[in-house]
């Protein structure tokens, strides 16, 4: 009896460790949806970060002035972004889009749900401000996700971002563990998500609950805003998406797509998509 008790207890405490391993190193596949790979007319940058470290970034250069930076989700990387950049290129616009540490290959951090990857998006934004390709430009954020949470934390402290479009952000890191849990893992959100986040701060020495994406809009102003959020409440629960339609405030553009999973607006609704992602830009950037 004593026995099977022990080998029980080790199961779960592999099982465990697995998964925390997992959520903390996710898979990152090349996901393209479809469309040509730009990694080939792409300039490979280098984005300079402390320590001697440094991010991958990919510049598209266009003729119009005004760049954008493209900021990946969790368990994704910059060939992911490729899809928004296909219309967007087709603008003129200069593009950029960089792998946050925590999706890299070689000395990978774990994610942290905001700390690492907005202090990457920082350190992108420095770049992009003194180099010479594209320095004194107009600068626009799309993120989606992750990426867009980050987006909208980065906009709210840099009044130099004249423009932020994001694609199905989390309001907060509570409430996306606490959904992920949920609605993926179909697991009661408490006790889980205190333990995730318990673990989490063991393992990395940071807060998943840290960024407040609600906070930041509020924070944000009125600058252009076009906010995407998927409704099938597959991921992020519909609370999520209410409270950060609030924190827009009336001056947004907001796309609530009923039928869409989280960041499936783009594949179920291609054409749509693109034309309201253009417009934005076009109108925030000129």
């Amino acid at each position: 009896m004593r026995k099977a008790l022990v080998l029980a207890v080790s199961a779960g405490a592999i099982f465990v460790a697995g998964s925390m391993w997992l959520a903390l190193f996710p898979g990152v596949p090349p996901d393209l949806g479809g469309v040509p790979n730009l990694d080939g007319v792409a300039q490979r940058v280098g984005v300079p970060l402390d320590f001697g470290d440094h991010l991958d970034g990919w510049l598209l250069r266009g003729a119009r002035p005004g760049v954008i930076v493209l900021l990946h989700g969790y368990g994704r990387d910059h060939h992911h972004e490729w899809r928004y950049a296909q219309s967007l290129r087709r603008d003129g616009w200069t593009l950029l889009a960089v792998d946050f540490r925590s999706s890299r290959g070689r000395r990978r951090k774990p994610t942290t749900l905001g700390f690492y990857e907005l202090e990457d998006a920082r350190s992108t934004l420095d770049w992009l401000e003194h180099d010479p390709r594209t320095a004194g430009q107009p600068i626009g954020l799309f993120g989606e996700s992750l990426g867009g949470a980050v987006a909208i934390a980065l906009a709210a402290e840099r009044p130099e971002v004249a423009a932020l479009a994001v694609d199905s952000p989390f309001a907060n890191g509570r409430l996306a563990i606490a959904d992920a849990a949920r609605l993926e893992a179909h697991v009661p959100a408490w006790p889980t998500a205190p333990l995730a986040r318990l673990a989490c701060e063991l393992v990395t020495g940071r807060d998943p609950y840290a960024l407040d994406a609600v906070a930041a809009l509020r924070r944000y102003g009125n600058r252009p805003l076009l906010l995407v959020q998927s409704a099938a409440g597959d991921r992020i629960g519909l609370g999520q998406v209410d409270s950060l339609e609030q924190a827009a405030g009336a001056h947004a553009e907001r796309w609530r797509v009923p039928d869409a999973g989280h960041n499936r607006a783009w594949s179920l609704h291609r054409v749509e998509y693109e034309r309201r992602l253009r417009a934005f830009f076009r109108r925030a950037l000129t």
